[in-house]
């Protein structure tokens, strides 16, 4: 098969934070094996330039694919039904993801769809830790804010629901061309995750059936316990929606 590699840029070859991305990545991914999840074989953590080797996975990204254009209902629907499914598997061992987004979501024609970047992937029963929390904030690029959950963004305990709203908020955008929240200032924008009502689906999508904008609203409330309980019933929920609606959109 073919392989490839995730590097660290030069000038972040001896950074503590950015080499901590790579361990955790090598140590919750090395032993996953499911068609809907990245397989990382070796992490090489040279001073030169440290790098995950891990599968080639064939396809372009969903971000890559929103900017020419919304997907079908039915593809939006499909895709992000196989990726909840490998988030399901990875939740049952354990683990969070926290940066769930089309970035790090691979689509391909022939290939299942793969989750990708587990650098920020936690243990369900980490404590939050309020400096980690900082250090990360200053150094990722704003993408990532548009899809954290409030409770993310409130530094509370984290469940799998906070990678179901991640996943919601990365449906919306499939659906409508947008994500719910937009501000030029990361206060802002976090601020309304956490305050503001989510505009409708059909408000900027019309075509969308109402139980399908009804079931994206679920993922997206603000409380944990208000969203559909565990990925695996979103996962079936989706492909579900994916089938019953498959000729619209």
């Amino acid at each position: 098969g073919e392989y490839a590699l995730k590097a660290l840029r030069p000038q972040f070859a001896h950074d503590h934070l950015y080499r901590g991305y790579l361990k955790t990545e090598y140590r919750v991914c090395s032993g996953l094996e499911h068609p809907n999840l990245v397989r990382i074989l070796e992490l090489e953590l040279n001073d030169v330039r440290p790098h995950l080797i891990m599968d080639f996975i064939p396809g372009r990204s969903l971000q890559m694919l929103l900017r020419r254009g919304r997907p079908s209902l039915m593809q939006s629907l499909a895709w992000l039904g196989q990726a909840a499914e490998g988030l399901a598997y990875f939740h049952e061992l354990g683990y969070l993801h926290r940066d769930v987004k089309p970035q790090n979501i691979i689509v391909a024609d022939e290939s299942p769809v793969r989750v990708i970047d587990f650098a920020l992937a936690c243990r369900q029963d980490a404590t939050p830790l309020r400096h980690m929390m900082r250090k990360w904030f200053e150094r990722r690029r704003p993408g990532t804010w548009s899809y954290m959950s409030p409770e993310q963004i409130q530094n509370d305990r984290l469940t799998g629901q906070s990678d179901v709203y991640s996943l919601g908020v990365t449906v919306y955008e499939c659906l409508t061309g947008r994500v719910p929240f937009a501000g030029h200032k990361p206060e802002d924008l976090l601020d309304q995750h956490v305050r503001a009502p989510v505009p409708t689906v059909r408000s900027l999508n019309p075509d969308v059936p109402l139980q399908v904008d009804e079931f994206v609203q679920a993922m997206l409330a603000k409380d944990p316990l208000d969203r559909p309980q565990g990925m695996g019933y979103v996962s079936a929920m989706l492909r579900a929606l994916a089938e019953a609606y498959g000729r619209k959109g």
